[in-house]
Formats: C-alpha cells, structure tokens, sequence
C-alpha cells in the first residue's frame, strides 16, 4: 500500500490529497536574422566554448525541469492564494541594526 504525505507541511495524507505539476524551462522569442548573423562561424564558437574548461554544471543546458508534489487541502488552498510566496517575504521583517 502507497503512503503520501504532503511536501510542504509533512502531514500524512489520507483519500484527499492534491498533485501540484510544474513545469519550468527558458522562453524562447527569436530575434530577427541579421546579415551579420549569416557570417558568424558557428563551429568555432563552439570549439572555443569546449576549449574554454566550463564545467557541465556551470552551464545553463536550457532543459525542461518538471517538478511533483503531494500537498493537503490546506497546503493546496494555500498554494491557490499565493503561488509565488509573494506574501511570505513580504511578512519578513527586519531590524535597523
């Protein structure tokens, strides 16, 4: 038998629970083709990206990530009200040291 518990609060989770799926990956909006862009050497570009010693993990690879959760109903209303966590660093006070 499966056992859930919600991923934000940890409480365990019974016949209610709610799938949160997100999906990130980088916007692409083409930029218009110039003459110039014609004439650049693609392949040396790329020689001297892997001749310049950048790790694999520097990289920005521009993949998709998909990402699951398991949340509870109040942890699931809570997400609808505020996906972003905006309010919560908004509460976030600091003092004038």
């Amino acid at each position: 038998m499966l056992h859930f518990s919600c991923d934000l609060c940890g409480c365990s989770l019974n016949d209610r629970r709610y799938v949160l799926q997100l999906e990130a990956y980088p916007a692409f909006d083409p930029d218009e083709l110039q003459a110039a862009d014609l004439d650049l050497d693609h392949l040396q570009a790329v020689t001297e990206e892997l001749e310049s010693g950048t790790s694999v993990d520097e990289l920005d690879d521009g993949s998709t990530h998909q990402l699951r959760y398991d949340l509870c109903p109040h942890c699931y209303r809570k997400f609808l009200r505020d996906p972003l966590g905006r309010e919560a660093m908004r509460r976030l006070r600091f003092s004038k040291n």
